[in-house]
Formats: structure tokens, C-alpha cells, sequence
């Protein structure tokens, strides 16, 4: 009569058709050439539970065994739970620790891991109470996580023989809870990074405690995601130069307990930067630069000013994010600067939400951008204003768009709450506005529109966030703004998405504006019906300039 035996059963008699005890060691056949040394098992029918035969004192592991004929090499092994384990001698076949593969070997006080190891998996070491020391072979190229978490004071050196390797070792995540970290014969206090080394792999410092300070050479182009972390005793960084630095792409922050860190830019922990013997306070980024990396000077506090080249293009999320101290930004031009694109809100020098101060100063060559008029205009041509580009900068209190900019991009005058940002001109067609653009700006008391058939804009462009400073509530803007239109443009707006929104819109003759700038020194004002303006007089004006030609505009 058939049974049918359970799936545990089947699955028991079918592990231990590939197994074989010889000479008192067991092994699992992987293939058809390699074999794992495992822990052996039997199945008691009476208990209905599995039984394991633990090794004991020494264990000697043989490179090959015969089985059936047959010759296997060993290529892993998985030990996991032989407490009364005290040592083992490895072969110099060996691939692979298991996940877990000395796991609960509690009476384990060495274990010499051979050159031929690649790969040591989760949990590898966990609860080894007596092991006091491994050394890890330049073979090795992976690691699963809590690899060596002991958990004992006993465990107090793990000793790395090729530092070069171990920056490209696959790190799945936590390494160690214990320990000293040795590079060969010395504690690992001064890590200089080889030249040769390009890719610092994720992790692979986490829990290096005792490292007090970090080089990173020229050739390395990116670090890992949080390849530092727990490295709190980091008091000094350096590199070769200033624009190998911008060329590193740093892993991406992490949010833990409400807090954003970078754990994989070790300035995160010193809050300095050297090139050569000299702490950076002033970074003057070269030409030729044409990218920051992700998180490139994350938390830079020693920095105070910082130059931008004409060349730059790129900027990756959090570059200057926490920069707390840096008091001006100096730029080549408008035109250079509206060309960046500034990957998120703390990219951007002048941009730090949490920073302890209440602005940055923004300088053109040297010269303050507003020229003391405190007008931000932007110059005639650009087509575009990207994201993130004029949040915080400096304390604006007014901003002219000029005719040639169709788009707006993603939190561009974001969060000028602290800078009295008071009145917007737009002189052209915004086809494309950006989410947020406007957000938290809620000291706007006009806006001017020259658009006749404006696009529709989100509803969150002027929504403002509340908080201690202003204690304004999300639609202040829409309620309080007043929006000036074009004389029969009223009701084009109040049916447009967003601009309808605005619950304060009048109408102004902007018939033949060419347009909303700054007066001009030596131009002549007279008002529509001829008469001479004085120089205090706001509003519609004929400009007349030195060469005859004549033209309505607002003056400011």
C-alpha cells in the first residue's frame, strides 16, 4: 500500500539523498563538483523532530573529498549552532561562509579565513562569544549585513589585509557592533583612501568608529550609500582638489528619527574640508567645473563664502544643504547662473531652510547683484528660470521678469519669507510655471502682468507655509496680493486656473508697456498727458533716452 508522506518528509529524504557523512564530517553535494560542509541531520519518527549532530573541539575541513567514486571540492560551509565548537582549520578552496554559517558557535576562539574566500554571509559570525579576532583576505567581495556582530566584549580586532579591496566589497549593511578595526598590524585611526581606488562601495566604513580623520584622493568618483556611517569620531577631511571633490557623487541622504543625514560624506561628521594643509572657508570652484555631485559639501561648516564658475551646469541634491555659516555666493553672471540646474531646494547655495541666518549675500564679480536697489532683474534673453534657482537670495524686494523667460520652474523664489520680496513683474507669456514657484512668499503686495491670455499656473505657485515667522495661513497671498492685468484682461484671469485663485485683481492700461524695468538714469520721464515727471513719481510713463527714442514703461 502507498503512503503519501508529508512535504516536510519529502523534502528531508530528498537533502539527504545528496549528503554524505565521511570521516566524520558531513557534506551536501551543491553540484556535480562542489560540496558544502553542513551540520548533520536525521529525522526521529518518534519525536517528529529533527535531529542535529553537532561538531565538537576541533574541526579540520579537507579541500576534496571522494564520495561514491567521486571527487567534490569544498566550497562552502554552514556550521551554524555548533556551540561546542573551539576551532576550525579551513581550506584553501573555500568560497563561501553561509548566511548565518557560524552563527551560535559560542565556544569558537579562531578561525583563520583562507585567500580563496569571496563571499561571508548574513550573520556569518553572530553570537561567537569567544572569538576574539578575524582577519579578513583581500578575496573577499561580499558581505552580508551584521556579518561580525558578535555581541562580546571578547571580539576586539578585525584586521583588513588590502584596503583597495575592501573599498569594493559589496556591503549589504550593518558590519560589526564590536571591536577595533586594524589595517594589517595598526588600529585604523588615519584612512588615506588609495590612489588607485575609483568606487567606494556602500557601508564599507559603517562602525569604523575610531577613525578620527579621512583622505580622499583625486581618482575616487563616487562614495556609497551611508559608507560612513557610525564614523562619529571623523574630525578632519581632506582631498587633492577642489574640483576632484565636485566630481564625487556622494550616496543620497536618509531620513532617521525626523533627521536628514548624508552618512556617506564623511564632512557630514568633521564639518570641514582641507585641500592640502587649509581648512576651506572660501571655495572658489574652478573654471572648467561643470558639475557638483549629490551632497558634495553637506553640512560644510567652516564655509563662509563660495564662488560659482560660468562653467557650471549641474548640482546635485543636498550639495550645500547645512551649510549654516556661508554668508555670500559669487556668481559670473545672471545669464551663467540662470543656465544651472539645481537638482532640489538645498543644492543651492542660498538655499539652506534650517540655516542660522537669515540670508546670503548673492554677488555678481565681486559686485552685490542689486547694486543697492534691491531689485533682482533678470536679464533680457533668458528663456527660462529654473528650479530652485532665487530661493532666499539676499533680501530682494523686488523681481523683474523680463518678456524672454517662458518658463518658471519647481520652488524658483521659493521661501522668501525673511527678505520682504514685496513686487513681482512679469513682462512676458509664462507657458510652463513650476509647482511651488512662489510658495512662501507672503510678503508680495502686487503683482504686475503684461501677459494678455495667461496660462494656466498651479494652485500652489503663492501658497505660503505656515509658520512662527509670518503665522499666515496657506491662501494669505491669494486673499490679500493684488493682482494688476491688463486693461479687459479681468475676467481672462478670474477664469484661468490658478490666477483665478487671486481674490484682489485690477486692471491697469499697460496699451504699447514694452516693458517692466529698472529707470534709467539718464532717460527723461513724462506722464501720458505730456507733462514732466519728477523723479518720485511711480507708475505709467513716457521714457524718453538720449537717442531720441520714446516708449511707455512702468518706473519704479
Amino acid at each position: 500500500m502507498k503512503r503519501i508522506l508529508p512535504l516536510s518528509l519529502l523534502t528531508i529524504i530528498a537533502i539527504t539523498a545528496k549528503s554524505q557523512t565521511v570521516n566524520g564530517i558531513h557534506y551536501y553535494k551543491m553540484d556535480d563538483s562542489h560540496v558544502s560542509v553542513t551540520v548533520e541531520s536525521e529525522w526521529d519518527s518518534e519525536k517528529s523532530q529533527m535531529i542535529y549532530h553537532y561538531y565538537e573541539g576541533a574541526l579540520t575541513i579537507p579541500s576534496t573529498v571522494e564520495i561514491e567514486g567521486k571527487t567534490y571540492t569544498v566550497t562552502r560551509v554552514d556550521l551554524y549552532g555548533c556551540s561546542e565548537l573551539t576551532s576550525v582549520s579551513l581550506p584553501n578552496t573555500l568560497e563561501e561562509i553561509a548566511e548565518a554559517g557560524f552563527s551560535d558557535c559560542s565556544s569558537l576562539t579562531s578561525v583563520t579565513l583562507p585567500s580563496s574566500l569571496k563571499k561571508i554571509g548574513r550573520l556569518a559570525f553572530q553570537s561567537c562569544t569567544n572569538l576574539q579576532e578575524l582577519t579578513i583576505p583581500a578575496s573577499v567581495q561580499e558581505i552580508g549585513m551584521n556579518a561580525f556582530c558578535t555581541y562580546s566584549d571578547n571580539f576586539k580586532k578585525l584586521t583588513i589585509t588590502d584596503l583597495s579591496a575592501w573599498c569594493n566589497i559589496e556591503m549589504e549593511g550593518i558590519l560589526f557592533t564590536d571591536g577595533t578595526v586594524y589595517l594589517n598590524d595598526k588600529p585604523l585611526t588615519d584612512l588615506v583612501i588609495p590612489e588607485n581606488v575609483k568606487i567606494i562601495k556602500p557601508y564599507v566604513f559603517d562602525g569604523f568608529k575610531d577613525i578620527t580623520s579621512v583622505h580622499i584622493p583625486a581618482n575616487v568618483d563616487s562614495i556609497g550609500y551611508d559608507a560612513f556611517m557610525g564614523c562619529t569620531s571623523i574630525t578632519k577631511v581632506s582631498a587633492d582638489d577642489v574640483a576632484s571633490w565636485c566630481g564625487i557623487h556622494f550616496g543620497p541622504t536618509t531620513l532617521i528619527n525626523d533627521v536628514l543625514l548624508n552618512l556617506s560624506n564623511p564632512v557630514y561628521y568633521s564639518q570641514n574640508l582641507y585641500i592640502g594643509d587649509s581648512s576651506i572657508s572660501k571655495l572658489d570652484i574652478p573654471e572648467g567645473v561643470d558639475s557638483i555631485g549629490c551632497c558634495a559639501f553637506i553640512r560644510l561648516k567652516s564655509l563662509t563664502e563660495v564662488s560659482l564658475p560660468s562653467t557650471l551646469r549641474y548640482v546635485g541634491p543636498d550639495a550645500f544643504r547645512e551649510c549654516t555659516n556661508l554668508i555670500t555666493a559669487n556668481i559670473t553672471s545672471l545669464q551663467d547662473y540662470c543656465s544651472i540646474n539645481f537638482m532640489n531646494y538645498y543644492s543651492n547655495p542660498f538655499q539652506d531652510y534650517q540655516m542660522n541666518r537669515a540670508y546670503t549675500w548673492m554677488y555678481i564679480n565681486g559686485q552685490h547683484v542689486h547694486d543697492g536697489s534691491r531689485t533682482l532683474q533678470i536679464p533680457d534673453g533668458i528663456t527660462e528660470i529654473k528650479a530652485n534657482s532665487f530661493a532666499r537670495v539676499d533680501p530682494t524686494e523686488t523681481v523683474i521678469i523680463p518678456a524672454s523667460v517662458t518658463k518658471i520652474g519647481t520652488n524658483a523664489f521659493r521661501n522668501s519669507v525673511l527678505n520682504r520680496f514685496h513686487t513681482l513683474y512679469i513682462n512676458g507669456h509664462i507657458e510652463e510655471m513650476g509647482e511651488y514657484a512662489f510658495y512662501s512668499c507672503p510678503f508680495i503686495s502686487t503683482i504686475y502682468m503684461l501677459d494678455t491670455n495667461p496660462s494656466a499656473i498651479p494652485e500652489n505657485t503663492f501658497t505660503n507655509n505656515y509658520n512662527t515667522a509670518t503665522n499666515l495661513s496657506a491662501d494669505y497671498n491669494y486673499k490679500h496680493t493684488k493682482l494688476m492685468v491688463p486693461t479687459g484682461c479681468k475676467s481672462i484671469y478670474e477664469s484661468t486656473a490658478g490666477w483665478s485663485l487671486f481674490e484682489n485683481i485690477e486692471e491697469f492700461d499697460a496699451t504699447s508697456v514694452q516693458g517692466i524695468g529698472l529707470s534709467k538714469a539718464a532717460a527723461t520721464y513724462y506722464t501720458l498727458d505730456g507733462r514732466p515727471a519728477g523723479p518720485d513719481y511711480k507708475g505709467i510713463l513716457l521714457e524718453r533716452t538720449p537717442d531720441g527714442s520714446v516708449r511707455k514703461v512702468i518706473k519704479r
